[in-house]
């Protein structure tokens, strides 16, 4: 189906967060038209060269399916689902009896698109009260661009970017101190400036700052702030968002007067401390950048640059699953007024319940299943044969040298190469090739059995209408043929059925999970996983795996003892063959306890060869 959205702005700001979602909306072959309630919006769409702006009358004709809306407020009697996909980063700027604006509830959206999970705790506290709108965590369209993250070259001549909000009591564009400092700073030729200010300055604020053009110092009229981004070292600002979008990069940010001044900020009270703070930011403390890492992570934990395919998803989620579990959005009779007589547009229309759609199937339900493989002769056809049922198979190949890479492309849809790491490497350079939203990843040794695929396909004809971004899967173990019941295998289970776009590997050599950004639910059905057919084999991969182990183990362990080398072996053994019930499998539960036993011992034996070898 062809979905129509309507990108519902106020103020130019508002553009880089649209442009982005413009791009994805295309790239899918769907419409989308613009439009501004403001005088002063409607020209910035103009002077970008917009051709699809719609009128009012325009805008209620061309009945939307969804309206991205980066405003507080919006048309309620334009039709379709409205989506607040925000105008700025929760900035804490304005502090409202312990809470801030950025979660003020205005009763006119349906969907909010969160930026991050220090939102989404939130909102999603605020949904279950209202019970009247719907949260999906997505990330920020605007730093779409800004990712992937360029390495800055070093320069002798710092480069400072300034940005300034419009709110007199916290800009320091109106503080005639930080200017003068500034001015002088800006002739000794010590720091590079480009400054940009917020849109809603008066103008004569604005000129001043122009006036201080020169050599060193650089005013920018615009609201693409990335390209500035990413050519300076660090941000000298007072309570603006873009504090947020710029510490995205890692780098670090002096704030003059914050409301609220945080351990990831350098925050300054007076003019007089403005180049002192500067030389700090130069030599960054490892304090301060371990508190940006922490921030970012809470704030937008996304560096993929693909936020706006996920608010896209999200939104055709939201318009086609059923809500009718949601209330009617409030009468709010007195900002419905405000709307109407700011567009000069009085009607008793409204829309107080979300539209839906009749879920038709399109892209959304394909698949593609991912197989890394490297030297799997034994294994390339059997597992390509058993999920024949998917759209797409890649085979990511690690340069095998057995016939593997050939006979894979002979069957597979796309084969590509890349030299192995290590398997959370390989995979999380795979899943952004693959071309479906929806992906199996599934290991050469594994294969799909009729069960699981018939309940594979039930969920890919009729996807999760809630934040389900990903399946666990059991694996039905083998050990040299044999079937492993018990051993601590019995309840062995993989995230592999997941969303390409909400879901990544952790930065891990061994073991490493899905990191899923949303719900994760539980397929009925398992795996075949014939996981090792020779002794040699699998001794083979305990020792890769145990180098591997022993660099991480190497950063969190203390002084190696008799408790490393003896004790923990043998508790591994008692676990997996007495706890586990290994001895219930036989002569393949002693080996398995007794393999797991040796390579905890030798994973600690490598630590000590690797702290010697430093020596």
């Amino acid at each position: 189906m062809k979905y129509r959205f309507l990108i519902y702005i106020s103020y130019s700001y508002a553009l880089p967060i649209g442009n982005p979602l413009e791009r994805e909306i295309l790239k899918r072959g769907y419409e989308v038209k613009w439009f501004s309630d403001t005088p002063e919006g409607l020209q910035s769409l103009k002077e970008g060269k917009k051709r699809n702006i719609l009128s009012l009358e325009e805008a209620i004709a061309y009945k939307p399916h969804i309206v991205l809306t980066a405003t507080d407020i919006v048309a309620d009697f334009i039709s379709g689902i409205k989506v607040q996909i925000f105008h700025g980063f929760q900035a804490e700027k304005r502090p409202e009896k312990q809470s801030f604006a950025h979660f003020r509830i205005r009763g006119f959206f349906d969907l909010y698109c969160t930026q991050g999970p220090n939102t989404t705790k939130t909102f999603k506290t605020l949904a279950k009260e209202k019970k009247f709108f719907e949260v999906i965590e997505t990330g920020w369209s605007k730093v779409d661009p800004l990712f992937p993250i360029e390495i800055k070259k070093t320069s002798s001549t710092p480069h400072v970017m300034i940005a300034s909000t419009f709110t007199k009591r916290l800009s320091l564009a109106y503080d005639n101190d930080v200017f003068e400092e500034i001015k002088r700073l800006s002739k000794t030729g010590k720091f590079l400036f480009s400054m940009v200010l917020h849109p809603k300055l008066p103008q004569e604020i604005k000129e001043k700052w122009v006036a201080l053009n020169n050599a060193n110092f650089t005013y920018y009229n615009t609201t693409d702030l990335i390209p500035i981004f990413k050519e300076t070292d660090f941000l000298f600002a007072d309570t603006t968002s873009a504090i947020q979008e710029f510490i995205l990069q890692k780098k670090p940010v002096i704030t003059f007067n914050h409301t609220l001044a945080q351990d990831y900020l350098i925050d300054i009270d007076h003019a007089s401390k403005i180049e002192e703070a500067f030389n700090l930011a130069c030599e960054p403390s490892k304090e301060l950048l371990e508190a940006i890492t922490n921030y970012i992570e809470k704030l937008h934990p996304y560096f993929d640059g693909k936020s706006s395919a996920r608010v896209i998803d999200a939104c055709i989620i939201f318009l086609l699953k059923d809500k009718t579990h949601l209330k009617p959005k409030p009468c709010n009779l007195i900002r419905k007024y405000k709307i109407r007589k700011r567009l000069n547009y009085f009607t008793f229309k409204t829309n107080r319940v979300p539209l839906t759609l009749k879920k038709r199937k399109e892209n959304l339900t394909k698949l593609t299943a991912i197989i890394p493989t490297g030297n799997e002769i034994h294994n390339i056809e059997e597992v390509i044969k058993s999920v024949s049922f998917a759209d797409e198979i890649l085979v990511v190949d690690s340069f095998s040298k057995d016939g593997s890479y050939e006979k894979a492309k002979e069957l597979a849809t796309k084969v590509i190469r890349r030299e192995y790491h290590y398997s959370a490497s390989q995979k999380n350079w795979a899943i952004p090739q693959a071309k479906h939203e929806w992906i199996l990843l599934i290991d050469a040794d594994e294969r799909v059995t009729p069960e699981l695929k018939e309940e594979i396909l039930s969920i890919l004809k009729n996807p999760p209408t809630d934040d389900t971004v990903a399946y666990w899967i059991g694996r039905k173990n083998h050990f040299m043929g044999k079937p492993v019941n018990h051993s601590g295998w019995k309840n062995d289970k993989v995230i592999r059925l997941f969303k390409r776009d909400f879901c990544k590997y952790e930065d891990k050599k061994v073991h490493a999970e899905i990191i899923a950004k949303g719900k994760v639910g539980k397929l009925n059905h398992k795996f075949y996983h014939n996981t090792y057919i020779t002794i040699d084999k699998h001794l083979e991969k305990m020792n890769r795996y145990g180098w591997w182990q022993a660099s991480d183990y190497d950063k969190k362990v203390g002084k190696l003892t008799p408790y490393h080398f003896v004790i923990k072996p043998m508790w591994s053994f008692f676990k997996h063959y007495i706890i586990q019930g290994g001895f219930r499998d036989g002569v393949v539960g002693l080996t398995i306890s007794y393999i797991q036993s040796y390579t905890v011992f030798m994973r600690f034996v490598k630590v000590w060869l690797l702290r010697r070898d430093r020596k």
